[in-house]
């Protein structure tokens, strides 16, 4: 299932897997306290034994940030909750089978190293967790993620360093989870911010639908494209129009302030924001020389939209109407821009 515009359980681009309750609480804690936003790109995986502290602490947790998604065992009576299967916690393959479900391409795995309640994992060989990582990386044929460790011990590169080079990890992929403000969280957000830059807006309907972190690579462009009926790519120099709509199914190049590019900006953010539409004259005011009379303000407008419409297949998703042009509600139309912390 696609996660542009899923309102359920989604893959998100930052995957954090850690056993205790705790440990979760002072993480999200962290991230909070600086930059909030970052949990609404981000599934928990919570491994603690299911028990109504579980089931409190992750309720807690929902409730004071509305875009977290959590995995913790128990039923899960919240959309953003996944109960995680019991035969994970004794099988590895199905576990490192979860946690690729969960991820994005090219996103980030941030694992703590020590999991006491996976019962496969020996208790005297703890970080042989590091190889589930290395696993997880494998089950993505394109844009695998990056791999990151929490650790709370001293000299890790005398105890499992040798482990690290050979599961193809470098030991500095290991991060003092003590240091939580100053080293983690840091490196949660620079991560964010160079892997996935875009901020994807999306509405179908009447009502706005999740926004997600998008990164500028193929693998998340087609992802989109091929989930969205338009979708307007906004850059420095230009715009890109794509999406299902398209005629010969190829996203459209236009130059920045071009007549094409302002008008479909205008459509989409006027279909995102759920306005009236965008009305024929001004559209006429812009094509035509100063001076025009309103017929011919009206018959450049209609022009200049017939040949917008002659670039989708269905030239009925550009409705006119209470003399106004605006992109029909029955499509899923997004939209991306630099994201913003």
């Amino acid at each position: 299932m696609t996660w542009v515009g899923e309102t359920g359980f989604a893959r998100r681009p930052i995957v954090v897997v850690e056993d205790h309750l705790h440990h979760v609480s002072e993480l999200l804690e962290a991230l909070a306290s600086t930059d909030e936003t970052v949990l609404a790109r981000m599934t928990v995986v919570c491994l603690d034994r299911p028990g109504p502290d579980t089931d409190r602490v992750v309720g807690r947790w929902l409730r004071t940030w509305p875009r977290l998604q959590v995995a913790a065992a128990g039923e899960g009576s919240d959309g953003r909750q996944a109960p995680l299967d019991p035969s994970l916690f004794d099988n590895a393959h199905r576990f490192c089978r979860t946690l690729a479900g969960m991820l994005r391409p090219g996103g980030m795995l941030l694992q703590d190293i020590q999991l006491s309640t996976l019962r496969f994992i020996p208790a005297d060989r703890w970080w042989e967790s590091i190889f589930l990582a290395s696993t997880v990386r494998g089950m993505f044929p394109e844009g695998p993620p990056v791999c990151r460790f929490l650790s709370n011990k001293r000299g890790y590169e005398a105890t499992f360093g040798r482990d690290l080079l050979d599961a193809g990890f470098d030991p500095r992929d290991v991060i003092d989870k003590n240091d939580l403000a100053t080293v983690v969280v840091p490196v949660v957000r620079s991560f964010l911010d160079r892997a996935f830059p875009l901020l994807l807006e999306v509405v179908q309907g009447s009502a706005p639908l999740p926004d997600a972190a998008v990164a500028r690579g193929e693998i998340d462009v087609r992802e989109v494209e091929s989930a969205l009926d338009l979708v307007l790519w906004c850059g420095e120099t230009g715009v890109e129009v794509g999406g299902r709509l398209l005629a010969d199914g190829r996203r459209l190049a236009l130059k920045a302030g071009s007549q094409e590019a302002l008008t479909w900006t205008a459509l989409v953010e006027d279909r995102l924001a759920g306005g009236a539409g965008v009305p024929v004259l001004e559209v006429g005011r812009r094509l035509a020389p100063e001076g025009a009379e309103r017929a011919e303000l009206t018959n450049l407008a209609a022009r200049h939209i017939h040949g917008l419409r002659g670039r989708l297949q269905d030239g009925a998703a550009i409705v006119t109407a209470h003399h106004a042009y605006r992109l029909s509600e029955r499509l899923k139309v997004g939209k991306t821009s630099p994201r913003l912390r």
